[in-house]
């Protein structure tokens, strides 16, 4: 049986080759897929923002 459509949205950009290696080295440690990697550490990233931008309205 085939997966689910995940909702989202295709991005397409150029990295520096290194970070890209970057990436993929760090996505196969975790056992992840570049896309899961990214989404995980964009999350991480933009969640932390967000947080940073709540407090500072205090």
């Amino acid at each position: 049986m085939a997966r689910a459509k995940k909702d989202g949205e295709k991005i397409s950009f150029y990295v520096d080759r290194q970070v890209m290696e970057d990436l993929r080295a760090y996505a196969e440690e975790k056992g992840q897929t570049v896309t899961m990697a990214m989404e995980r550490i964009l999350r991480s990233f933009l969640d932390e923002e967000k947080g940073r931008t709540d407090t500072s309205k205090d």
